[in-house]
């Protein structure tokens, strides 16, 4: 059986959670939620992986891949940025995993992103207390 990875973006509200087959009367914020379901299509079972993700900044990175073949290119460096921009304001990478061009890169900056909009609190060092004799 096939497996689909998809994931549902939208503003809060608007009912992305209960498209995923979870229905409620009431409006309860969804964070983030991962739905499994088996589902047939065209006569072939497939499962599908939901990732419902219910924030409205999303960190995203607009991807051109394959930029070794220069020769072979669909899509130029400016209109990539220029979607980029238009699309989310995100940021626009090239990438090769044949050359190994922004492959790491491409997760650093998605790390960064998520660490610059949800900090992880520094813990405050415990006092040392000292007795003096």
């Amino acid at each position: 059986m096939r497996e689909y990875k998809l994931v549902v973006l939208g503003s809060g509200g608007v009912g992305k959670s209960a498209l995923t087959g979870i229905f409620v009367e009431k409006y309860d914020p969804t964070i983030e939620d991962s739905y499994r379901k088996q589902v047939e299509v065209d006569c072939q079972q497939c499962m599908l992986e939901i990732l419902d993700t219910d924030t409205e900044d999303v960190p995203m990175i607009l991807l051109g891949n394959k930029c070794d073949l220069e020769d072979e290119r669909v899509v130029g460096k400016e209109q990539g940025q220029n979607l980029a921009r238009q699309w989310c304001n995100c940021a626009f990478l090239e990438s090769s995993a044949k050359s190994k061009i922004n492959v790491n890169e491409i997760f650093y900056d998605l790390v960064r992103q998520i660490n610059r909009k949800t900090p992880v609190e520094k813990k405050k060092p415990k006092k040392k207390s000292c007795l003096l004799l």
